[in-house]
């Protein structure tokens, strides 16, 4: 039996699915990859499709009986790289397709450096700014934010000069504490990138009116050597005088 006419009617305004990816930062090569495309219908066949060919990839089609399909793939090399989307059936009609989703591969060349000024701990309220640099000729490049529980965020650089990028940031709130990572590639190939530069962890300072827990392990350190001391001295009053 055909679809009903509401059903019809629900297909005039038939929305595409959403595409996503895991890892959420570029696949190492060699690495695990996952596309999820989930649609908002009953169960029904899934595609996935390169953008920039308008035809299905190499892999075999997924079809899954439920709302949602993975395509899942290992030893991920330069072949599973490029801007994806997906759709799927519903009743014989296609969803739209999904909004472009870029799947950039990494460790293809070697990391940029990445440091910060004036240093690792800035103040809340102050002014900071992160370099990017490529020792290998990278023009384009990418700052990744992971504040924990959050996940990650994309940052794009506010200036490129020299193989090496600039980003900004102004009144620092807690929020902008935790890891940062870079990346590069070329403008002529955005889907070949390069390794991740070395983590760099930002904190907050502690202000000067308070005892760091370190400050205060030191402290108590020193009070039970000198109290050692002190009570081996008082039972041993006279010894250096018997020498």
């Amino acid at each position: 039996m055909g679809p009903s006419l509401a059903a019809l009617l629900c297909l005039l305004d038939f929305p595409g699915p959403s595409l996503e990816a895991w890892p959420k930062t570029p696949v190492p090569l060699g690495g695990n990859l996952v596309l999820h495309c989930k649609g908002g219908h009953e169960r029904g066949l899934y595609r996935l499709y390169r953008e920039a060919v308008e035809e299905p990839v190499a892999f075999e089609d997924s079809c899954q009986e439920s709302w949602s399909s993975l395509f899942m793939y290992s030893n991920v090399s330069t072949a599973h790289t490029g801007r994806f989307r997906c759709h799927y059936s519903f009743h014989s009609f296609w969803s739209k397709l999904s909004d472009p989703l870029d799947v950039p591969v990494s460790d293809l060349y070697e990391k940029p450096s990445l440091w910060v000024v004036p240093g690792l701990i800035v103040p809340t309220g102050k002014n900071f700014t992160l370099y990017c640099r490529s020792e290998v000729g990278l023009d384009r490049f990418v700052l990744y934010h992971d504040f924990l529980e959050e996940g990650f965020e994309t940052i794009l650089p506010e200036k490129i000069q020299k193989n090496k990028a600039t980003f900004s940031f102004f009144n620092k709130t807690d929020a902008m504490d935790g890891s940062y990572q870079c990346f590069g590639f070329m403008s002529s190939e955005p889907f070949y990138w390069s390794n991740s530069s070395d983590i760099l962890m930002l904190s907050r300072a502690v202000p000067s009116r308070y005892c760091s827990p370190v400050h205060l392990a030191h402290a108590v350190l020193t009070l039970e050597i000198l109290r050692v001391f002190l009570t081996e001295s008082w039972h041993k009053p006279h010894q250096w005088m018997q020498n």
